[in-house]
């Protein structure tokens, strides 16, 4: 299996099973939790517009080493949720009475 048929059945079809299991239960985790939770679901949703754009992109046009469609249709399933997860946990919450 290449690295880029590895890449793209965590992206497709890994991150969104860990993503289903992680909400699971998301109101008994922790708030440092939860908001790396929703960043990871709204990075995902982003990678797959971009996915999605890079699919539809015409293939009239395509060429063997093309690096910015192969970026964003196979890495970005699975770098945008990493990095979503690791934004939402770094931000901090602030209090109602701050």
């Amino acid at each position: 299996m290449t690295l880029g048929a590895f890449v793209l059945i965590v992206g497709v079809y890994v991150m969104p099973l860990v993503l289903l299991a992680w909400g699971h239960g998301l109101r008994r985790r922790s708030p440092r939790l939860q908001r790396a939770f929703w960043g990871a679901i709204g990075g995902h949703l982003v990678a797959m517009l971009l996915a999605l754009g890079a699919a539809l992109y015409s293939p009239i046009v395509w060429t063997g080493d093309e690096s910015v469609r192969g970026f964003l249709g196979l890495w970005t399933l699975l770098l945008l949720p990493l990095a979503g997860a690791a934004v939402g946990a770094a931000t901090a919450r602030r209090s109602a009475a701050s």
